[in-house]
Protein backbone atom coordinates (compact mmCIF):
# COMPACT_ATOMS: atom_id res chain seq x y z
CA UNK A 1 0.00 0.00 0.00
CA UNK A 2 1.86 2.97 -1.03
CA UNK A 3 2.52 5.77 -3.88
CA UNK A 4 4.64 7.71 -5.30
CA UNK A 5 4.90 11.28 -4.49
CA UNK A 6 4.38 12.97 -7.56
CA UNK A 7 1.37 10.73 -8.09
CA UNK A 8 0.07 13.22 -4.72
CA UNK A 9 1.41 15.86 -6.09
CA UNK A 10 0.10 15.96 -9.46
CA UNK A 11 -3.41 15.30 -8.02
CA UNK A 12 -2.89 18.45 -5.45
CA UNK A 13 -2.02 20.22 -8.26
CA UNK A 14 -5.36 19.85 -9.93
CA UNK A 15 -6.92 20.91 -6.84
CA UNK A 16 -4.78 24.26 -5.92
CA UNK A 17 -2.53 25.24 -9.74
CA UNK A 18 0.25 26.38 -8.49
CA UNK A 19 0.09 29.62 -11.03
CA UNK A 20 -2.54 30.35 -8.74
CA UNK A 21 -0.22 31.33 -5.71
CA UNK A 22 0.79 35.40 -4.94
CA UNK A 23 4.16 36.19 -6.25
CA UNK A 24 5.35 36.62 -2.86
CA UNK A 25 4.27 33.12 -1.93
CA UNK A 26 6.33 29.48 -1.85
CA UNK A 27 4.12 26.60 -2.88
CA UNK A 28 5.02 23.21 -3.76
CA UNK A 29 7.08 20.41 -2.99
CA UNK A 30 9.39 22.43 -0.78
CA UNK A 31 11.84 19.29 1.36
CA UNK A 32 12.48 16.00 -0.46
CA UNK A 33 11.67 13.30 -3.47
CA UNK A 34 8.70 13.36 -5.75
CA UNK A 35 10.17 9.83 -6.38
CA UNK A 36 9.94 8.62 -2.93
CA UNK A 37 7.24 5.93 -2.26
CA UNK A 38 4.47 7.28 0.41
CA UNK A 39 2.36 5.13 2.92
CA UNK A 40 1.58 7.40 5.34
CA UNK A 41 0.68 11.14 5.28
CA UNK A 42 0.31 13.66 7.69
CA UNK A 43 -1.77 16.33 7.29
CA UNK A 44 -1.23 19.93 9.26
CA UNK A 45 -1.91 23.46 9.03
CA UNK A 46 2.01 24.31 9.62
CA UNK A 47 5.18 22.06 9.81
CA UNK A 48 5.99 23.58 12.86
CA UNK A 49 8.75 22.11 15.20
CA UNK A 50 6.21 19.71 17.24
CA UNK A 51 4.44 18.70 13.55
CA UNK A 52 7.47 17.76 12.46
CA UNK A 53 8.46 15.38 15.44
CA UNK A 54 5.08 13.90 15.93
CA UNK A 55 5.71 13.05 11.68
CA UNK A 56 9.20 11.44 12.99
CA UNK A 57 7.17 9.79 15.67
CA UNK A 58 4.33 8.34 13.33
CA UNK A 59 7.02 7.02 10.90
CA UNK A 60 5.26 9.21 8.08
CA UNK A 61 6.82 9.87 4.66
CA UNK A 62 5.16 13.26 3.72
CA UNK A 63 3.49 15.85 5.31
CA UNK A 64 0.91 18.43 3.99
CA UNK A 65 0.92 21.52 5.33
CA UNK A 66 -1.83 24.82 4.06
CA UNK A 67 1.31 27.31 5.58
CA UNK A 68 5.03 27.02 3.72
CA UNK A 69 7.38 25.39 5.87
CA UNK A 70 9.78 27.78 4.00
CA UNK A 71 8.55 31.36 3.52
CA UNK A 72 11.39 33.45 4.02
CA UNK A 73 14.37 33.21 2.08
CA UNK A 74 16.97 30.84 3.45
CA UNK A 75 21.01 31.43 3.11
CA UNK A 76 21.88 28.14 5.00
CA UNK A 77 20.72 24.95 6.51
CA UNK A 78 22.66 24.01 9.50
CA UNK A 79 21.45 23.59 13.64
CA UNK A 80 21.67 27.43 14.70
CA UNK A 81 18.25 28.10 13.29
CA UNK A 82 15.00 26.60 13.93
CA UNK A 83 14.22 25.98 10.12
CA UNK A 84 17.32 24.63 9.57
CA UNK A 85 16.93 21.78 12.35
CA UNK A 86 13.15 21.02 10.83
CA UNK A 87 14.70 20.40 7.37
CA UNK A 88 17.88 18.30 8.30
CA UNK A 89 15.47 16.15 11.02
CA UNK A 90 13.29 15.88 8.00
CA UNK A 91 15.52 14.95 5.61
CA UNK A 92 17.42 12.30 7.86
CA UNK A 93 13.85 11.07 8.27
CA UNK A 94 13.22 10.65 4.37
CA UNK A 95 10.18 12.78 4.89
CA UNK A 96 8.79 15.10 2.20
CA UNK A 97 7.24 18.44 2.69
CA UNK A 98 4.39 19.45 0.30
CA UNK A 99 2.27 22.92 0.49
CA UNK A 100 -0.64 24.27 -1.09
CA UNK A 101 -1.24 28.10 0.40
CA UNK A 102 -2.55 31.21 -1.55
CA UNK A 103 -3.33 29.16 -4.53
CA UNK A 104 -5.54 26.58 -2.89
CA UNK A 105 -7.03 29.98 -1.26
CA UNK A 106 -7.94 30.88 -4.40
CA UNK A 107 -8.65 27.93 -6.34
CA UNK A 108 -12.24 27.38 -7.66
CA UNK A 109 -12.72 24.42 -5.13
CA UNK A 110 -10.21 25.65 -2.56
CA UNK A 111 -10.37 26.67 1.02
CA UNK A 112 -12.53 30.22 0.24
CA UNK A 113 -15.11 28.06 -1.02
CA UNK A 114 -14.53 25.38 1.90
CA UNK A 115 -14.90 28.10 4.32
CA UNK A 116 -18.13 29.69 2.41
CA UNK A 117 -19.95 26.05 2.09
CA UNK A 118 -19.09 25.46 6.20
CA UNK A 119 -20.89 28.68 7.19
CA UNK A 120 -23.36 27.83 4.55
CA UNK A 121 -23.34 30.64 1.95
CA UNK A 122 -25.59 30.64 -0.69
CA UNK A 123 -25.48 31.76 -4.16
CA UNK A 124 -21.76 32.96 -3.63
CA UNK A 125 -19.74 34.41 -5.74
CA UNK A 126 -15.75 34.80 -5.80
CA UNK A 127 -14.66 38.14 -4.13
CA UNK A 128 -11.28 38.81 -5.75
CA UNK A 129 -11.07 37.21 -8.89
CA UNK A 130 -7.24 35.83 -10.14
CA UNK A 131 -4.83 37.72 -12.21
CA UNK A 132 -4.21 34.60 -13.85
CA UNK A 133 -6.75 34.29 -15.73
CA UNK A 134 -4.71 31.65 -17.97
CA UNK A 135 -4.75 29.37 -15.30
CA UNK A 136 -8.69 28.57 -15.04
CA UNK A 137 -11.60 30.25 -14.93
CA UNK A 138 -13.68 31.09 -11.99
CA UNK A 139 -10.65 31.39 -9.80
CA UNK A 140 -10.15 33.56 -6.64
CA UNK A 141 -9.68 34.44 -2.81
CA UNK A 142 -12.61 34.80 -0.71
CA UNK A 143 -16.38 34.71 -1.43
CA UNK A 144 -19.75 36.87 -1.01
CA UNK A 145 -23.16 35.38 -0.67
CA UNK A 146 -26.14 35.26 1.39
CA UNK A 147 -27.24 32.95 4.83
CA UNK A 148 -30.20 32.83 6.51
CA UNK A 149 -31.24 35.96 7.51
CA UNK A 150 -30.32 36.16 11.57
CA UNK A 151 -28.76 38.91 13.92
CA UNK A 152 -24.97 39.45 14.19
CA UNK A 153 -24.99 37.79 17.89
CA UNK A 154 -26.99 34.56 16.05
CA UNK A 155 -24.09 34.51 13.16
CA UNK A 156 -21.41 34.74 16.11
CA UNK A 157 -22.47 31.58 17.71
CA UNK A 158 -23.12 29.74 14.51
CA UNK A 159 -19.27 30.73 13.37
CA UNK A 160 -18.32 29.35 16.43
CA UNK A 161 -20.33 26.22 16.55
CA UNK A 162 -18.84 25.72 12.60
CA UNK A 163 -16.07 26.45 13.31
CA UNK A 164 -15.42 24.74 16.47
CA UNK A 165 -14.37 27.86 18.23
CA UNK A 166 -14.39 28.90 21.64
CA UNK A 167 -14.37 32.57 21.05
CA UNK A 168 -14.09 35.28 18.14
CA UNK A 169 -13.74 38.85 18.02
CA UNK A 170 -17.14 41.16 16.46
CA UNK A 171 -17.18 44.73 15.32
CA UNK A 172 -20.82 45.79 15.00
CA UNK A 173 -24.09 46.02 16.55
CA UNK A 174 -24.72 42.86 17.82
CA UNK A 175 -28.51 43.03 17.64
CA UNK A 176 -28.54 43.91 14.18
CA UNK A 177 -30.16 41.39 11.40
CA UNK A 178 -27.71 40.72 8.62
CA UNK A 179 -27.99 38.53 5.53
CA UNK A 180 -25.16 39.19 3.05
CA UNK A 181 -21.89 37.93 3.95
CA UNK A 182 -18.28 37.89 2.50
CA UNK A 183 -15.61 35.72 3.95
CA UNK A 184 -12.00 34.85 3.47
CA UNK A 185 -9.62 32.81 5.44
CA UNK A 186 -6.51 33.23 7.23
CA UNK A 187 -5.33 37.10 7.31
CA UNK A 188 -7.21 38.53 4.69
CA UNK A 189 -7.95 42.43 5.55
CA UNK A 190 -6.78 43.61 2.35
CA UNK A 191 -9.82 42.40 1.16
CA UNK A 192 -12.38 44.55 3.39
CA UNK A 193 -12.98 47.33 1.08
CA UNK A 194 -14.23 44.87 -1.90
CA UNK A 195 -16.18 43.28 0.84
CA UNK A 196 -17.70 46.52 1.54
CA UNK A 197 -18.00 48.16 -2.03
CA UNK A 198 -20.06 44.96 -3.00
CA UNK A 199 -22.28 45.68 -0.51
CA UNK A 200 -21.50 42.58 2.45
CA UNK A 201 -23.05 43.28 5.76
CA UNK A 202 -20.43 41.25 7.04
CA UNK A 203 -17.19 40.52 6.44
CA UNK A 204 -15.53 37.30 7.84
CA UNK A 205 -11.97 36.84 7.99
CA UNK A 206 -8.52 37.02 10.48
CA UNK A 207 -6.22 39.06 11.99
CA UNK A 208 -8.09 42.33 12.01
CA UNK A 209 -6.28 45.11 13.69
CA UNK A 210 -7.84 47.86 15.79
CA UNK A 211 -7.62 50.86 13.24
CA UNK A 212 -8.94 48.85 10.64
CA UNK A 213 -12.13 47.69 13.13
CA UNK A 214 -12.27 51.56 13.84
CA UNK A 215 -13.26 52.49 10.50
CA UNK A 216 -15.86 49.76 9.68
CA UNK A 217 -17.38 49.87 12.55
CA UNK A 218 -18.01 53.61 11.11
CA UNK A 219 -18.66 52.43 7.88
CA UNK A 220 -21.06 50.14 8.94
CA UNK A 221 -19.99 46.69 7.93
CA UNK A 222 -19.48 44.31 10.55
CA UNK A 223 -16.33 42.53 11.28
CA UNK A 224 -16.30 39.35 12.82
CA UNK A 225 -12.39 37.99 13.82
CA UNK A 226 -12.56 34.26 14.22
CA UNK A 227 -8.50 34.23 14.20
CA UNK A 228 -5.85 33.56 11.82
CA UNK A 229 -5.96 29.78 12.45
CA UNK A 230 -9.90 29.60 13.09
CA UNK A 231 -10.70 30.47 9.38
CA UNK A 232 -8.08 28.08 8.12
CA UNK A 233 -7.74 25.19 10.24
CA UNK A 234 -10.52 23.40 8.25
CA UNK A 235 -8.09 22.62 5.80
CA UNK A 236 -7.13 19.47 7.51
CA UNK A 237 -10.91 17.92 7.25
CA UNK A 238 -10.68 19.38 3.75
CA UNK A 239 -7.19 18.08 3.08
CA UNK A 240 -8.45 14.58 4.45
CA UNK A 241 -11.52 14.01 1.84
CA UNK A 242 -9.57 14.84 -1.03
CA UNK A 243 -6.82 12.50 -0.37
CA UNK A 244 -9.19 9.84 0.91
CA UNK A 245 -11.30 10.28 -2.75
CA UNK A 246 -8.10 9.42 -4.62
CA UNK A 247 -5.96 7.64 -2.40
CA UNK A 248 -8.15 5.65 -0.10
CA UNK A 249 -6.60 2.08 -0.77
CA UNK A 250 -2.88 3.15 -1.33
CA UNK A 251 -2.00 5.93 2.01
CA UNK A 252 -2.93 6.18 5.39
CA UNK A 253 -4.00 9.31 6.11
CA UNK A 254 -3.30 11.02 9.56
CA UNK A 255 -4.45 14.20 10.76
CA UNK A 256 -2.14 16.12 12.92
CA UNK A 257 -3.15 16.51 16.72
CA UNK A 258 -0.14 18.72 17.61
CA UNK A 259 -0.36 21.46 15.71
CA UNK A 260 -2.46 24.39 17.56
CA UNK A 261 -3.55 27.64 17.12
CA UNK A 262 -0.33 30.14 18.89
CA UNK A 263 -2.88 31.93 20.84
CA UNK A 264 -3.55 30.82 24.20
CA UNK A 265 -7.26 32.01 25.15
CA UNK A 266 -7.01 32.90 29.65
Amino acid sequence: MSVKCIEIINKLKELAPPKLAENWDNVGLLVGDSDAEINRILISLDATKEVVDEAVDKKVDMILTHHPIIFKGVKNINTSSVIGRKIIKLIKNDICVYSAHTNLDAANEGLSAYLANRLQLEASNILVPTNNFDVLEQCGTGRIGYIEEMTLNELCVFIKEKLNLERIRVIGDLDRKVKKVAVSPGSSMEFSETAYKNGAEVYITGDIKYHDAQEFKEKGMALIDAGHFGTENIVLDMFHEYLEKYFKNQLEIITSTVNKDPFVIK
